[in-house]
């Protein structure tokens, strides 16, 4: 059996997630042991071809990121770019509600129901907008994606 190069795997983890051809079609295509491909995909979590759109996201997510499979430097570099643009919105945010606290103490708010009023609508304000910032960073688990932190644990093992 022949060993399959990073390209080769990324070209059978194509098929396996567009297609959901067989890991025994799988192995035969390419020169490889089906148990060798079946270890594979379990361990860095295929899809098997149910949910092509899942396999859509993850690589739309890799280009974002500048993610080569070829070379494992350059998506180790691209994976810390990622993270360090993720880190900095989940700053931000943080920031934003530190602010927010500033502006609208709990104190005065019981004392002052027009600035409850306003404390609400900003922090629903902020809330829309940071629902918005953290799925464009593809940073909280939704049904429409990989969150950054699975995607670097599977690209890390």
């Amino acid at each position: 059996m022949a060993r399959l190069t990073i390209e080769q795997w990324a070209d059978v983890r194509a098929e396996r997630e567009a297609s959901g051809r067989s890991f025994r079609d799988l192995a035969a295509k390419h020169g490889v042991s089906d148990v060798a491909i079946v270890k594979r995909a379990q361990k860095e979590g295929w899809g098997d071809g149910s949910d092509v759109g899942r396999a859509i996201r993850r690589k739309v997510s890799e280009k974002l990121a500048g993610i080569s499979t070829a070379d494992p430097k350059k998506k180790e570099a691209a994976l810390d770019g990622e993270a360090e643009k993720g880190a900095a919105v989940i700053i931000a945010h943080r920031e934003d509600w530190d602010e927010h606290r500033r502006l609208y103490p709990i104190a005065a708010i019981k004392e002052d129901f027009e600035m409850g009023k306003k404390a609400k609508i900003s922090a629903e304000v902020i809330m829309l907008r940071q629902k918005g910032e953290r799925q464009a960073h593809n940073l909280d688990e939704t049904s429409t994606g990989d969150r950054l932190e699975d995607l670097l644990e599977k690209l890390g093992e």
